[in-house]
């Protein structure tokens, strides 16, 4: 019988509005806030990934990987939970792409074994 595993994933793309950020310095301060909390409190990848320029608007990439389907919704329902809790910060646009990687065959023990190893 073949070694398989099954990888669950999303992409996320997230548009804020920030409606006191007086500066650019304002919106990183408040960027940075969201963007940590989001990788502490949910381990995930995150990343401001457009309107660098803009103070009251940003866009944030998040990727999320998990066991099963159900942990990634549970982790992207999570996201928005998290930005919206600080008051600074509106979601105006949520766009996702989820996903699942299967990987078979005897390669599979062969990665593990790699992967393990090196720990």
């Amino acid at each position: 019988m073949a070694d398989s595993a099954t990888v669950h994933h999303a992409v996320v793309r997230i548009d804020l509005h920030l409606p006191d950020a007086d500066s650019l310095k304002d919106k990183r301060s408040v960027v940075q806030r969201a963007l940590t909390r989001l990788r502490d409190d949910l381990g995930c990848s995150a990343a401001e990934v457009g309107a660098q320029d803009r103070w009251r608007r940003a866009v944030l990439g998040v990727a999320v990987v998990a066991s099963t389907h159900a942990g990634v919704e549970r982790v992207l329902h999570r996201c928005t939970a998290i930005l919206e809790r600080d008051p600074r910060v509106e979601v105006i646009g949520l766009h996702d792409e989820v996903g699942t990687l299967v990987v078979e065959g005897p390669g599979l023990s062969h990665l593990t074994h790699l992967l393990t190893s090196e720990e």
